[in-house]
């Protein structure tokens, strides 16, 4: 308390008039000195205590630990993800290879099975049938082709039975002639 004293007269001469206007009174050691006894009861003397190297390599091991697992969840979140969203099928085809794989559908039970499309365009669920039961395509209309539909369609279905369920839906009508549909 004693220092508070001093330093608070100290204070008050340097602000009074009479100082103000006085340039000979030297008060470098005193604020020296009481700096250094504010520093010692409030910082533990002299220097601040440095922390040991090993605790900021230890802290920097395990932020490296924590990213690398963060980023390892990550990628399994991704990877099962793409899985769960990828094509909705159970029987992947390549579209060059259908007619082929088609003439031996009867053979090979995994292409018998459904093919589901989610928000696909009719011009690419069309060209898959009509692939599978050797038919071609015809649209009368170039804004039929860009429906966009979810649908499952069962390859064990007849080609007249998915016709059908596809006339059921408003916007679209189609028309069997022999090999040729016609979509309007």
């Amino acid at each position: 308390m004693e220092s508070n004293d001093k330093l608070e007269q100290l204070l008050k001469q340097m602000y009074s008039q009479e100082t103000l206007h006085d340039d000979d009174i030297d008060t470098s050691d005193i604020i020296d000195e009481e700096w250094t006894k504010f520093e010692a009861e409030h910082f533990g003397g002299e220097q601040r205590k440095v922390r040991p190297p090993f605790l900021k390599i230890a802290a920097l091991f395990i932020g490296v630990l924590m990213l690398s697992g963060i980023t390892y969840a990550a990628v399994h979140i991704i990877s099962s993800s793409q899985e769960t969203q990828g094509p909705k099928t159970e029987a992947i085809v390549n579209t060059k290879t259908q007619k082929a794989s088609y003439e031996q559908a009867g053979q090979d039970s995994t292409l018998q099975k459904s093919i589901v499309y989610e928000d696909a365009e009719l011009v690419t669920i069309l060209d898959d049938i009509a692939t599978y039961y050797e038919v071609e395509p015809v649209y009368k209309k170039e804004t039929s082709k860009h429906i966009r539909f979810y649908f499952t369609w069962d390859k064990k279905q007849s080609l007249d039975t998915i016709i059908d369920t596809f006339n059921k839906f408003e916007r679209i009508h189609i028309t069997r002639y022999d090999k040729i549909l016609i979509i309007e």
